[in-house]
């Protein structure tokens, strides 16, 4: 499934903001072991601001920064900085476009999403960026789940569903997401195992 047998293992982790992806990264590193594990976050890779593509906010009236879309993000230089990975067993790249770009799905030895229903993950991501004091007051960030992280997840992310080797779900039923995720691992450790 990968091109990069004798690099380190790179994982893709995706779904939408709000889907529980840092959450299932930051299951695996310990599971794994942090001494051979590390995370990625993929917004490390997007665009400054000033770069960033627009779209048109009718709550605000003007054109505003869309982080949603695919081309937010330097696809080339994720690519790049991810073919020269080394000091780790196994990279996670935690991220809502990680299965979105061919260059990138060539890249990744396990591809998996995050599945979890729209309402769930707006609702967490409503609650999580008012925690921590990102993207304005309430109605602000809901206007923007609903003019902009919705109908882009829909649009863009969702069809890379189809790529995942393994499918994580990640709702009310944590019975569920704990086979997935130990199902995850025993692939891992077979990837990791038979490329040494």
């Amino acid at each position: 499934m990968s091109d990069c047998a004798k690099r380190p293992l790179l994982v893709g982790i995706a779904g939408g903001s709000g889907a529980g992806k840092t959450t299932i990264a930051k299951i695996l590193r310990t599971k794994l072991g942090s001494k051979k594990t590390e995370i990625i976050a993929l917004d490390r890779f997007f665009k400054p601001l000033q770069k960033l593509p627009k779209y048109l906010s009718l709550y605000h009236g003007e054109y505003r920064p869309d982080f949603n879309r695919p081309d937010s993000l330097y696809a080339r230089k994720m690519a790049s900085f991810c073919k020269k990975l080394s000091g780790r067993r196994v990279f996670l790249l935690d991220g809502h476009f990680s299965l979105y770009f061919p260059q990138m799905r060539r890249l990744l030895g396990v591809k998996c999403f995050v599945d979890s229903g729209i309402k769930e993950m707006l609702a967490r991501r409503t609650r999580r960026n008012l925690k921590i004091n990102y993207g304005g007051s309430r109605d602000d960030i809901m206007h923007y789940n609903n003019e902009c992280v919705e109908p882009n997840y829909r649009r863009f992310l969702l069809p890379t569903k189809k790529y995942a080797d393994i499918i994580i779900p990640n709702g009310k039923r944590l019975a569920a997401r704990k086979r997935a995720i130990n199902r995850l691992i025993e692939i891992i450790n077979a990837r990791v195992f038979k490329s040494l």
